[in-house]
This record gives structure tokens, sequence and C-alpha cells, in this order.
């Protein structure tokens, strides 16, 4: 008889790219400009990883359908990998070891050494986990599969060590202002995401929708990397000199933040 549940791990290429951009978008909006605009984003940010790197996502597919991803990306600076996102989209393929195939076959990957660390292997894989409604706390899932908390203050920020021993410290940033960010809004997005424009843009109709003649400005993380290295560390948006610390969806207290940063 066969396995009704089959799940195959497949790295992720030039074969599969399309697999793993297309399964984070909802079906109803496959269709959306921003998305669209997204999904290109998205293509052209992976391309450019696959120069660099090498890997950066894992696809699986369960009875020969795309049902998750894992992606990931190598961090020079600090001699880790991390874990961007894990997701699993369809609530009828989650609990069918999607998920924790996809875990462990990056883990197995990640305890050989690689030429961009001078041929050493990672000294750990760290996530921060993030929420989906309606589904079982990330961060759980991850310590189940042997990850460990850095701070008893932030459940969200994990590291699975691939050296004994090794804890993970992570770098302290503070946002260093830079003068021309003074009267305007910056909007930091991820184009390991297809939802990054689209989220850029709502993020950019609630700041005009209070401060219609503010100048905003889009900046892509990894294209334009020195843009966020010298300001040290950056939210997903900073305004008049201050991130912005309210989630974009918590309309109320993010439009408040943005009239306190005009202020200064």
């Amino acid at each position: 008889m066969a396995d009704l549940n089959k799940v195959e791990i497949k790295n992720a290429d030039r074969e599969t790219i399309d697999d793993l951009i297309a399964i984070c978008i909802p079906p109803d909006k496959r269709g959306d400009e921003l998305f669209i605009k997204g999904m290109e984003v998205k293509k052209r940010w992976a391309d450019q990883v696959m120069k660099r790197y090498g890997g950066f996502a894992k696809v699986a597919y369960l009875n020969g359908r795309p049902a998750g991803v894992i992606q990931y990306l190598p961090r020079s600076d600090e001699k880790v990998v991390e874990i961007l996102c894990i997701f699993v989209p369809r609530n009828e393929d989650v609990k069918k070891g999607v998920g924790r195939r996809l875990l462990f076959s990056l883990i197995d990957e990640m305890k050989e050494a690689k030429p961009y660390f001078d041929y050493e292997r990672p000294l750990a894989l760290i996530t921060w986990a993030f929420q989906v409604p309606g589904r079982y706390p990330q961060h759980e899932f991850y310590k189940k599969m042997g990850f460990k908390q850095v701070s008893e203050d932030d459940p969200l920020l994990l590291y699975y060590p691939l050296v004994p021993d090794y804890r993970y410290e992570p770098e302290k940033k503070e946002y260093i202002p830079q003068k021309e960010d003074m009267g305007k809004a910056l909007i930091f997005y991820d184009p390991s995401c297809p939802f990054c424009l689209y989220f850029s843009q709502r993020i950019k109709d609630s700041i005009t929708e209070v401060a219609p003649d503010i100048h905003v400005e889009m900046i892509n993380q990894f294209e334009n990397h020195d843009e966020v290295k010298k300001r040290g560390k950056v939210s997903f948006c900073i305004v008049n000199q201050k991130i912005i610390g309210s989630f974009f969806m918590d309309k109320v207290n993010f439009q408040k933040e943005v009239l306190e940063a005009l202020k200064k």
C-alpha cells in the first residue's frame, strides 16, 4: 500500500524556484500587482543568493505537491546561519511531518563545512520565530526540535548549536541616525518574502494618511545592505530619525508613533 503522506525534500534551484515562490502566495492574491512585483523581487533575490552561497532554501513535496518551505541565509560576520522562515501554508498539510523534515534536512546539511565560512561548518542555526494565527506556536515547535532560547526576555529568538557547548550571543546594535533620515520616512523591506512590497505599500499608506507631505523611501535590505549597515540597527520603519516600534497592522499605535516622531 502506498504511503499516503510521502514527503520529499528538494533543495531550491532554478527548477524548483517557481514552487518556492508560489507556495507563499495565497491563491486569491496571485493576480494582485503588488504580489506579482513581490514575486519578481524575490526571484531576483533568490538568483543573487544562489550565485553567492549556492543553497538558500528547501522545498517539501507532499505526495508530489509543493507543501512547505524553509529559507535560510548565512551570516558570515557571526558564522551562523539564520533561518528566515519555515512555512507550511495549507491547514491540511499540517501535522504530516513537513516542517520537521524540512528542519532536519537543513540541520543535517549545516553539519558540513561551507566555503562561505572558510570551509568550516557554521557554529549554529538561529531564528526569530513568528506566529501564524491559528497555528501551533512556532517557537514551541523549534524548542521541540532542540532549539534553545537565547534569553529569558525574548521567547522568539532561538538557536540550535552545531558545535558542542556553543552559546549564541547576538550582536548588540543600536540605530545610528543619519542626517539624511531627518524629515523623511524609510521603509526597509526583506526581498526574501513575496509579501514585501504588499506590506511596504500598506506601511506607506498608513504613514501618508497622517503625514501626506512626507517623503517616503523604500529600501531593499539585501540589495542596499550598505544603507542598513551604516545605520547599525534598523527596524521595518524609521520616521524622522526615530525607529517606529509598533507593528503597522496596529494602525492606531503605529500612526501615533509616526506623529510623535515628526514632532522631534
